[in-house]
C-alpha cells in the first residue's frame, strides 16, 4: 500500500507526504491543518511535483486548498460527492473510504455553486480569519479649502481584507481622501477609522502608499533592491531583513531587477517595486493613487493580474482611486465614484 493510503496515528488528521516520504501532518481540525500546510509550503525546500495527502475528512473546500497547493494524489477518510467532483476536475487522483452526498457544514454550502478558484479561495481565508487587512469607515467626510468643497456627506466602509475603487475625474478630492485616510491632512468635517482608530494612532508600519507615477522623474542612484529595503523592519535578524526583502520583489516578479536603477524601470515595473516595498513593509492597509497612469497596455495589465493576486494571497484591504474608467471592469472591484463623471 502508497504510503499516504496508511492509516492516520497518533491523532493525526493530515498526513502530507513527499511522494513516499512523510512531510507534514497536523492534528488540527476543519480547514486548519491545511492552512499550516499552506505555510509549511511557503519555505519547503523539496520537490513538490508528488505531493500525496491523506486527509480524515475532505469536503469542497478542502479540495480547493488541495488543488491550490499543488497535490496530485489525495486519500480522504470521508468525503463528499462536491469534493470528488472536483478533484477530478482538476486531475487529481482521488480514493476515499466513505462518501456523502455534502458534509453538514456552512463552508460546504457556501461553496456548492462557486467556480472561480480565487474568489472560494478569498472566502476560505476570510471564515478562517486569516486576513492582513484592517477594516476602513469613514463617515460624513466633507473636505473644503477656500470656497471650494471637493466632497461633503461622504460615508463609506471597507471590511478587513477588502477591496475599493474610488472614481472620479480630476479636481473632486480623491488623492485628498488618500491623505485623509494617511492622517496627513484634516477632513473639514466627520470621521476616519482605521480599525477603529484614528490614522494618527496606528503602529507606523499599518499603511502602505503607492503614488502616482510621473512622466518625467528626476533620476536618483538607488537600486530597485534598495527601494525595497527601505521598508523593512529593522529589528529583525540580517538574515531575516535579506530574506523579507527577497521574497518581496519574488511575489511581485521583480527578483530579476533588483540591482537596476529604480528610476530607469518602466513605469509598470516601478510600480511592482513599489508594491513590493508595502509588501516587506508588511503594510495591512494599501493605498494606491493613479497606478496606472502613463502605462502602456502591457504594462498596465501586469500591474492589474498583481493587484489581483494580492487581494487573493496576502489579501491587505486595498483602496485605489483613480479616473481609468476600465479599472471597474478589470477588477471587479466595489466602486465610489466622487463628483460626477463626464464623458
Amino acid at each position: 500500500m502508497e504510503a499516504y493510503k496508511q492509516s492516520l496515528v497518533d491523532n493525526r488528521t493530515l498526513c502530507v507526504f513527499d511522494n513516499e516520504t512523510l512531510i507534514f501532518s497536523d492534528k488540527g481540525r476543519w480547514l486548519n491543518p491545511l492552512f499550516a500546510l499552506e505555510t509549511f509550503l511557503d519555505t519547503y525546500q523539496g520537490s513538490k511535483d508528488h505531493l500525496y495527502v491523506h486527509d480524515t475528512a475532505a469536503g469542497k473546500a478542502a479540495a480547493v486548498l488541495m488543488v491550490r497547493f499543488g497535490v496530485k494524489k489525495a486519500h480522504i477518510n470521508l468525503i463528499s460527492d462536491l469534493a470528488v467532483a472536483y478533484y477530478q476536475r482538476a486531475g487529481v487522483d482521488v480514493t476515499w473510504e466513505k462518501k456523502v452526498e455534502k458534509l453538514a457544514c456552512m463552508t460546504e454550502s457556501l461553496l456548492e455553486t462557486m467556480e472561480d478558484s480565487d474568489k472560494m479561495y478569498r472566502l476560505l481565508r476570510m471564515r478562517a480569519h486569516l486576513v492582513d487587512g484592517v477594516s476602513v469607515e469613514v463617515t460624513d467626510a466633507c473636505f473644503s479649502y477656500g470656497q471650494k468643497t471637493l466632497f461633503e456627506n461622504l460615508s463609506f466602509s471597507v471590511p478587513q481584507g477588502g477591496q475599493l475603487l474610488v472614481k472620479g475625474s480630476n479636481g473632486n478630492g480623491k488623492t485628498t481622501l488618500l491623505k485623509a485616510l494617511m492622517g496627513k491632512l484634516d477632513l473639514t468635517k466627520g470621521t476616519v477609522l482605521i480599525e477603529g482608530k484614528h490614522p494618527s494612532q496606528l503602529p507606523g508600519r499599518t499603511i502602505g502608499y503607492i503614488k502616482q507615477q510621473q512622466a518625467h522623474q528626476q533620476q536618483f542612484p538607488v537600486s530597485a533592491y534598495e527601494v525595497v529595503s527601505m521598508a523593512v523592519d529593522t529589528s529583525l535578524s540580517p538574515e531575516r531583513q535579506r530574506w523579507e526583502i527577497d521574497t518581496s520583489l519574488r511575489r511581485t516578479g521583480v527578483f530579476e531587477l533588483r540591482n537596476q536603477n529604480f528610476y530607469t524601470l518602466s513605469g509598470g515595473e516601478q510600480q511592482k517595486v513599489s508594491l513590493a516595498r508595502c509588501l516587506c513593509q508588511k503594510a495591512r492597509l494599501l493605498l494606491l493613487d493613479e497606478p496606472t497612469s502613463f502605462l502602456d497596455a502591457e504594462s498596465r495589465r501586469a500591474l492589474l493580474d498583481m493587484i489581483r493576486s494580492l487581494s487573493v494571497g496576502e489579501m491587505p484591504t486595498m483602496i485605489l482611486v483613480t479616473h481609468d474608467r476600465e479599472i471597474g471592469l478589470d477588477l471587479g472591484w466595489s466602486t465610489l465614484v466622487l463628483g460626477e463623471e463626464h464623458d
